[in-house]
């Protein structure tokens, strides 16, 4: 069993910190108390660390009730306005693993998004995303996405032949 914080890595016995049990996923978010959602963090991680704070948990309820992966993660990250968005929230929100190419497909509708990795402690570097740009949504955004990308492979195809 690990004896110090989850993120951090500073221990009980050498650093004399006090851990706190958090759920990485809250209640209100759909959250469940059970061994894989558990994270002991130091008091300083804890209070730096719980990006579910800075969101209501009835908007994020309304994100995962639209069906279009794109949608949510579009509207997540215009919601944001511009700051960064802490990929646990974005992966959250898209309940899905492939979350990150469709983040990356959002280009295709002319949406502009940057990634940016910051060190969040001394061993632990995370990733955030924040919008630049976004359209307004397109009928079918997923539909419109898939028609772009057929499109672009049999471009591809066609230079490669």
């Amino acid at each position: 069993m690990r004896r110090g914080c989850g993120n951090c890595g500073k221990s009980i016995n050498r650093n004399g910190i006090a851990l706190v049990v958090i759920l990485n996923v809250p209640l209100g978010f759909g959250g469940r108390t059970e061994p894989d959602n558990l994270w002991a963090l130091c008091e300083e991680c804890n209070a730096r660390m719980n990006c579910f704070r800075r969101v209501d948990s009835g908007w994020i309820r309304r994100m995962k009730e639209i069906r279009s992966v794109h949608l949510r993660l579009g509207e997540t990250l215009k919601a944001f306005q511009s700051e960064l968005v802490p990929t646990a929230i974005l992966k959250f929100v898209a309940n899905q693993d492939d979350w990150k190419k469709r983040i990356r497909e959002l280009r295709y509708l002319t949406w502009k998004i940057e990634t940016f990795n910051r060190r969040v402690s001394n061993t632990r570097v995370s990733s955030f995303y924040r919008l630049v740009k976004a359209q307004p949504w397109p009928a079918d955004p997923t539909g419109d996405i898939r028609r772009d990308e057929r499109e672009r492979a049999e471009r591809n195809k066609a230079t490669h032949d």
